[in-house]
């Protein structure tokens, strides 16, 4: 492919980008500010699972809220510009041009993203480089490099998007690092059209979790979601950016029990602890047998 002159057109080709809308008019329902500090950026249309857009989406929060049968009048970011999700959380930007993450219609805190909408659409293709360095790789230490050189770019480029571990770039990284090193299982029960119970078990993989994997081959093979009776997970169901398994499976299996073995916790400190103690679960059940 001919080089363009613009990195992320190069990355994911003309087809794999979107050009946010440019002009002299600005867009119903959008903050004149918010929308002069995204016009005409260009963003990758997804890098899995973090990240997602659609070339004709609306690029104000409110009128693309409205076709998803919300409104948003009166709430203080109906006005703000939207860049894409992250399969919860609406990635937007203020009339400050700051990157905030917004999740409509839940008493949730904005997640803090990225201090300006090129930084951000800068750090989706780092983090695309680094997530092909990671699964393609054979070399383990290369792939620690990689990820390590990635941090210390991003960190350094944005300072602001790191100066707590709870704002989403540090999240998104974090994921990453944890399903790279540490292997965890879930398990779905269901029920056979005859009432028999059988049970389904598949690991997480790189930026995959356990849960996500267990459902999508069940799904595959027909089961629906009203036949889940139990699902238990070695580790607590995430609140994490890109997967966000502890709303989706509320969601999606309201009359299913669920059960873990570890606690994740809500801060970093506790979810390291909490993969500590998974890995010394999951040593304890290798001596067993």
């Amino acid at each position: 492919m001919t080089p363009t002159g613009d990195r992320l057109t190069d990355r994911f080709g003309a087809s794999g980008v979107r050009l946010l809308e440019t002009g002299p008019a600005v867009p119903d329902f959008v903050d004149a500010a918010a929308w002069g500090h995204t016009a005409g950026l260009v963003l990758p249309l997804r890098v899995n699972p973090y990240f997602h857009t659609l070339p004709e989406e609306p690029v104000g929060l409110r009128a693309y809220a409205r076709g998803m049968g919300r409104d948003l009048e009166g709430d203080p970011h109906a006005s703000w510009t939207r860049l894409g999700s992250d399969r919860a959380f609406d990635l937007c930007v203020a009339p400050d041009g700051k990157v905030w993450g917004v999740l409509l219609g839940y008493d949730e805190p904005d997640r803090f993203v990225s201090s300006g909408p090129a930084l951000f659409a800068e750090s989706l293709l780092e983090v695309d480089t680094l997530l092909e360095a990671v699964t393609t790789g054979e070399d383990p230490e290369q792939a620690s490099a990689a990820y390590q050189a990635t941090f210390r770019r991003l960190e350094s480029a944005d300072p602001e998007a790191f100066a707590d571990p709870e704002h989403w770039w540090p999240l998104v990284l974090e994921d990453i690092r944890t399903t790279a090193s540490v292997r965890s299982f879930a398990t779905f029960e269901f029920a056979a059209p005859d009432g028999t119970k059988h049970l389904v078990s598949e690991p997480g993989s790189i930026c995959v979790h356990a849960e996500e994997r267990t459902w999508s081959r069940m799904y595959a093979a027909g089961v629906e979601p009203d036949q889940v009776t139990r699902i238990h997970t070695e580790l607590e169901p995430c609140f994490m950016p890109g997967h966000y398994c502890s709303m989706w499976l509320e969601m999606s299996f309201p009359d299913a029990s669920l059960t873990h073995n570890v606690s994740y916790g809500e801060t970093a400190e506790e979810r390291v602890a909490g993969i500590r103690e998974l890995q010394a679960f999951v040593r304890s059940q290798s001596e067993k047998g």
